[in-house]
């Protein structure tokens, strides 16, 4: 029979432990990685010493051995603490901190354990001494069935692990996006000048405010805005700066400047970490401009301006 003849799921049957792998691997949609944002984070020991941290969470890893589209998904209760070798005095080492499923019937040679009903088949490992600068497993492993959680950089003689010599390296096995872009256009029939008001930022072109509830699973929030069709009316110059804000926090500041009449366009953006205390909340997002001391000039909002901001709430690892 060329097909597992027992699909998932018909009544009073049970079905193969590849079927319900391949569960795992649809559900996951192929990736790899840890599910929350903040699973299984890699930390130094509270008092650093020769040793880390790996915290709760759960994570889904591709089976790399025969019979693929199949993947595990596994999780982990309480926090593991794992022994981290000194270096010597002959030089520094990275070593990398690995999720691992050692499944010795899934095409690994792996040792069967003592109660195979129990496992365990999971575990955290350190990869020792590898390439500096190695990102993932996949670099020097690609047969690994395993996330790749860090990357640990000692100096010669060291033995107490640090925050400042962890490298976190996870990745989501399916981090969420959520696009929203909203526009402004045709909206001041009385101009909006930006130039006079060199000491101050404000809210330019007016109106350039909106209201969104955050999603909860939001750990990042990029904000974009395009706005043209700003009209120069002269050549006096005209100097200053935009920028996006959200929330309390402010963007880094996008710098113009117009010499001869005409329209211009402007844009500015930033990607904001979302604290946690916002998600699922209600947040501002705008754009706020200032003019530059010394340039007299002025860029206007009219009929003939339009805003555009794009708003893009993601999913990355975080601390919490």
């Amino acid at each position: 029979m060329a097909w597992d003849g027992i699909p998932w799921f018909v009544e009073n049957t049970a079905a193969s432990e590849e079927t319900l792998r391949l569960i795992v691997e649809a559900a996951a949609g192929g990736g790899e990685g840890i599910i929350g944002p903040a699973d299984l984070r890699v930390s130094a020991l509270d008092l650093p010493a020769a040793g880390v941290l790996v915290g709760t969470g759960a994570m889904i890893a591709r089976r790399r051995a025969a019979g693929g589209s199949q993947s595990y998904a596994a999780r982990m209760e309480t926090p593991d603490p794992v022994d981290i070798e000194p270096t010597g005095a002959d030089g520094p080492r990275s070593d990398l901190i690995v999720a691992r499923v050692e499944d010795p019937y899934g095409g690994e040679v792996w040792p069967e354990p003592v109660d195979p009903a129990v496992g365990p088949y999971v575990y955290t490992r350190v990869i020792p001494d590898v390439p500096p600068g190695t990102t993932s497993i996949r670099d020097i492993d690609p047969d690994s069935t395993a996330v790749t959680l860090a990357r640990i950089d000692l100096q010669a003689s060291t033995s107490a692990v640090t925050a400042a010599r962890i490298v976190d390296l996870r990745q989501m096995v399916r981090p969420r996006t959520e696009t929203r872009r909203v526009y402004l256009a045709s909206a001041w029939s009385t101009v909006d000048e930006l130039g006079p008001v060199t000491d101050i930022w404000e809210e330019f072109p007016l109106g350039a405010r909106w209201s969104h509830v955050v999603p909860e699973w939001a750990t990042h929030v990029g904000v974009h805005t395009q706005i043209t069709g700003l009209r120069h009316p002269n050549t006096t110059l005209a100097r200053g700066e935009v920028r996006v804000y959200c929330g309390d926090e402010k963007g880094p500041a996008f710098q113009h400047l117009a010499e001869a009449a005409g329209r211009i366009s402007l844009q500015a953006g930033h990607i904001f970490l979302l604290p946690p205390e916002d998600r699922g909340k209600v947040v501002s997002v705008g754009v706020e401009g200032i003019g530059s001391a010394g340039a007299t000039g002025v860029v206007q909002a009219d009929t003939g301006t339009v805003v555009a901001v794009d708003v893009v709430y993601s999913q990355a690892p975080v601390v919490t």
